[in-house]
């Protein structure tokens, strides 16, 4: 769960930066010692640039629809947040998820900015955990609708990890929203004034399916740039790879979503380094794709009305 920067347990921050860190450390230097980085540096060498530059263009918009989707949920929850501000925000939250460990620091400093125009933190750390949480639950429809799909067009079949994943994360997803812990339970409620209607419902529907959509078209131009044969994969490979980055427990997804690629795409015949390599470029390009948000930090802080 998303908790803000004014934690109860100091402690309890210092641990999860270590096992980051440290967690991005030892898979990275696992990977390492079983890549050709020769082989990678040639492949990078012999890339196709412009379809790196469309990736990183692919970020944009990314944040807008994301930043769309906190900003109406926020607004449900009586948080007034400007189209401005909320993208803005966003963007930063985006880029700092890629640079400090946890995978959700950026998520924690987007809580705490929100805070300032309402002067409590309940209300936009829930707003956020929502967010989060509706986004996460598109990404797991698309991951269980790419291992159907999965069946019919690969010779080989998903890995049996891959369905036992997604089923108990499906599972608790609809054990909280009907019997929510006690620790959940005012969340579960913002959750349920966000997700109202049937119209709001299917506007975040949409709005997520095509966020998850865009990081896989944007893994795919990774692909191209590289000249490796993702093709169907891109729909059935790529969202559960990805899907372990929801995972905070690393420094912006890095080491982890190389093993996960590597355990993912070597079921179709890839090679360990072809694996790292996309899984890298796509990081690499998400960051470029970002950065431009770093001139948030330039601007005063206060939520726009």
């Amino acid at each position: 769960m998303l908790r803000g920067p004014a934690m109860k347990h100091p402690w309890s921050k210092a641990a999860r930066i270590v096992l980051s860190v440290g967690g991005t450390v030892v898979l990275l230097a696992w990977v390492a010692a079983r890549v050709d980085l020769a082989e990678m540096g040639a492949m990078f060498r012999g890339a196709q640039w412009g379809w790196f530059v469309l990736a990183s263009l692919l970020v944009l918009p990314q944040i807008f629809l994301t930043a769309w989707r906190w900003r109406r949920i926020s607004m449900d929850l009586n948080l007034p947040l400007s189209r401005v501000h909320a993208t803005s925000e966003y963007g930063l939250s985006m880029l700092l998820n890629q640079l400090l460990p946890g995978g959700i620091a950026g998520d924690a400093i987007r809580v705490w900015r929100h805070r300032g125009a309402h002067g409590t933190l309940g209300g936009p750390l829930r707003a956020a955990v929502v967010d989060r949480a509706v986004g996460n639950v598109a990404h797991v429809v698309v991951t269980a609708v790419g291992l159907v799909v999965w069946v019919w067009v690969h010779p080989t079949p998903p890995p049996l990890l891959a369905w036992v994943i997604v089923g108990l994360v499906a599972l608790a997803f609809v054990g909280i929203w009907h019997r929510p812990i006690p620790g959940l339970r005012l969340v579960i409620a913002d959750a349920h004034i966000a997700l109202s209607s049937w119209v709001r419902f299917l506007q975040h529907s949409v709005v997520s399916i095509t966020v998850v959509g865009l990081f896989l078209l944007c893994f795919w131009c990774c692909a191209q740039a590289l000249n490796l044969p993702l093709g169907v994969g891109a729909i059935t490979a790529a969202p559960l790879l990805l899907l372990a980055l929801v995972l905070p427990i690393s420094v912006g997804g890095w080491g982890l979503r190389e093993v996960s690629a590597t355990a993912v795409l070597s079921t179709l015949g890839w090679s360990v380094e072809s694996s790292v390599a996309l899984s890298a470029a796509y990081g690499f390009v998400n960051l470029a794709g970002s950065s431009p948000a770093a001139l948030v930090l330039l601007r005063p802080q206060g939520v726009q009305q």
